[in-house]
């Protein structure tokens, strides 16, 4: 008979079983999930017997302990849950991090990992395990360098909040502080071909990356404080070259010293010239384009102490796709976006609804209530100052989208030169070089925003007879220019990657007469078919492997173009200001405004999730939710005064 554990007990690890049987006899204890016994004990003279044994992770087992007397059996069953303690080690693998923590645990358990250090101070952080077992989290910022514990528990979705056992304790090392720069010798010569050896000092461990403008050279381990590799071919020409190197904890060193340099074909020397002793930052295009490949099971969001980007690190680099450059080089808009679930560093939908309902209340409402109290406080138009309003127009400031019913032959022209504007625009919201794949890139734009304003144009004029009988025509919209300038000066200042893109040029024209129902809801299917598009291209990109010839940085490219082009143009036009749709479905429905303006910012929210956090840390985070604090706190005075306070005269 089994005593303990006790029916129904949560156990983990090694098991201890304790049991009654017949003095002398043998016990040999079994589990459901079959195999060989546990164990196999012969009861004391007292009849007392005790085992130890070890199960595997599972919401209810069966133990049978079965007595042997001679030839006769006796059996006793007990069901138990087993939660097995978590493994963890640093985000690397080994014992060093940089501030990530990584193991194996029950898939969909939650993961706690905490790191003590000698003065009793601990840090945690928790993470959903995956459906492989594999778990990954970041500890707080502003962690020092120094030794520490590391042990971690579970809690399984089935233990009804019962914690493991904690995970041994293993020694932790934090490094958070980036090395130097390395020193690089470069071969002498002119040109250099392909095989010259490029060699310097460094810090041992560390991994060293050369660069030639846009392209990675060669990468070497550090030995003994020296590392040596030999140059890959790349295209030729002249081109800056220059190093970093990551560390064993996955801190990145900034830029060694540039030296310009020809590479060709024909025969050079590989001489080493002395180290250069001045230090500057690497190209912008050749960090972040052609920078280090994240190791499998590294997490996008985490970014390096040191760098100067979302280099999200947790082991020593990786080689980076192969792109012999010209026509090959990766851009940015040429790598992979972040899976929408399940699969480690997907986009964090929590973190994406708050900032979409953020943007809702702090930003689309109080810019409404704002407008409204402006128009309160100049008094109604008059007639001449609606004809007059955008010079010389005489069109009704009920209309959102403009009045000219259809879109001549003599117009496309301007047509082709607005989506070539636009798709030059977005190309320029992220750092460029005078490379062939830029031309590759600007072709992949312009057709992404072609397919995005059918989308949003073409697709609901079609459907206009048929779902709401009305005739509607097309026609450019030159102000939307103005849009996509501001999203893409918004992007490269707070360097957005990805980043926010307006791709629409032209709208939507309605006649005079048309009803308030008719463009509200021929607004809503605008939007809802772009958020469907940038959905569809978005999953479409996190699934797409890396590129590594021009044809797949060009299919990259132009999926990319319309998953950020349609979701950020769905989220921009649904702000309820001016003549955009938003302000239509609003005066139309509001609770429809609602739903479509959260689906809307919490997409776009999902895909710069990543990049908002990387700016500067939690400082930045809360110096932009001030200023939206302030910007609606301001709005509502505004509208307040002019609702109850201010009476226009006359």
């Amino acid at each position: 008979m089994i005593i303990s554990p006790a029916a129904g007990a949560l156990v983990g690890d090694r098991i201890p079983f304790e049991g009654t049987a017949e003095p002398g006899s043998g016990i040999d204890l079994y589990a459901s999930t079959g195999g060989q016994p546990l164990c196999s004990v012969v009861a004391s003279s007292s009849g007392s017997w005790t085992c130890v044994a070890t199960l595997a992770s599972a919401n209810s087992v069966s133990v049978r302990a079965v007595q042997t007397v001679g030839s006769d059996t006796r059996e006793s069953t007990v069901q138990l849950s087993v939660l097995n303690a978590p493994t963890a080690t640093a985000g690397g693998g080994g014992s060093v991090s940089s501030g990530t923590v990584m193991g194996s645990a029950y898939p969909g358990a939650t993961v706690t990992a905490v790191v003590s250090g000698d003065s009793g101070d601990s840090v945690s952080c928790t993470s959903t395990v995956e459906q492989d077992g594999s778990w990954f989290c970041l500890l707080p910022r502003g962690i020092a360098s120094g030794t520490y514990s590391l042990t971690a528990s579970q809690v399984a979705p089935w233990s009804g909040g019962r914690s493991s056992a904690l995970s041994a304790p293993s020694t932790l090392t934090i490094d958070v502080d980036a090395p130097a720069p390395p020193g690089v010798s470069v071969p002498t010569g002119s040109p250099v071909a392909p095989g010259a050896s490029f060699s310097g000092e460094g810090e041992t461990g560390a991994t060293v990356t050369v660069f030639a403008g846009p392209h990675t050279l060669c990468q070497a381990v550090v030995a003994g404080g020296r590392w040596s590799c030999t140059a890959s071919a790349i295209e030729a020409g002249t081109y800056d070259v220059s190093a970093i190197q990551q560390d064993a904890a996955g801190n990145i060193s900034a830029g060694s010293a540039r030296t310009r340099i020809t590479f060709g074909t024909a025969d050079a020397s590989t001489t080493p010239a002395p180290p250069t002793t001045d230090r500057a930052a690497p190209d912008p295009v050749a960090t972040s384009t052609s920078s280090p490949a994240l190791p499998s099971g590294g997490d996008p969001d985490i970014v390096v102490p040191g760098s100067t980007g979302a280099a999200p690190q947790a082991a020593p680099l990786a080689p980076a796709p192969a792109a012999a450059g010209g026509w090959s080089a990766a851009t940015r808009f040429s790598s992979a976006m972040q899976p929408v679930f399940g699969r480690t560093g997907s986009i964090d939908w929590a973190a994406s609804v708050v900032i979409g309902l953020a943007i809702v209340t702090l930003l689309a409402i109080p810019a409404r209530l704002l407008g409204g109290a402006l128009r309160t406080i100049g008094g109604p138009p008059t007639a001449a100052a609606r004809r007059g309003r955008i010079a010389g127009r005489n069109r009704s400031r009920q209309e959102e989208f403009e009045v000219a019913p259809t879109l001549p032959w003599n117009a496309r022209l301007s047509a082709a030169f607005a989506l070539l504007a636009s798709a030059a625009i977005s190309v320029l919201s992220a750092p460029v070089s005078d490379q062939p794949a830029y031309v590759r890139l600007l072709v992949a734009v312009t057709l992404g925003i072609l397919t995005v304003n059918a989308v949003a144009v073409v697709v609901p004029r079609l459907l206009s007879r048929w779902m709401f009988d009305a005739s509607v025509g097309l026609r450019l919209k030159p102000s939307y220019l103005l849009v996509s300038i501001g999203a893409t000066v918004l992007s490269r200042v707070l360097d957005l990657d990805p980043a926010l893109i307006f791709g629409l040029v032209a709208t939507l024209a309605l006649a005079d007469t048309a009803s308030k129902r008719a463009r509200g809801r021929l607004a809503a299917v605008q939007v809802a078919g772009l958020s469907v598009l940038g959905v569809t291209a978005l999953l479409v990109s996190g699934t797409m492997p890396p590129s590594s010839d021009a044809i797949g940085a060009f299919g990259s490219e132009f999926v990319n173009t319309l998953a950020l082009s349609a979701l950020g143009s769905a989220a921009i036009v649904m702000l309820p200001v001016a003549d955009m749709p938003g302000r239509h479905i609003l005066r139309w429905q509001p609770f429809v405004w609602l739903c479509l303006a959260a689906l809307s910012f919490t997409l776009v929210g999902g895909i710069l999730a990543r990049s908002l956090g990387g700016l500067g840390g939690g400082a930045a985070i809360i110096m932009i939710g001030l200023a939206a604090l302030l910007f609606a706190g301001v709005c509502v005075a505004i509208w307040i005064w002019a609702r109850f306070v201010h009476r226009p005269t006359g």
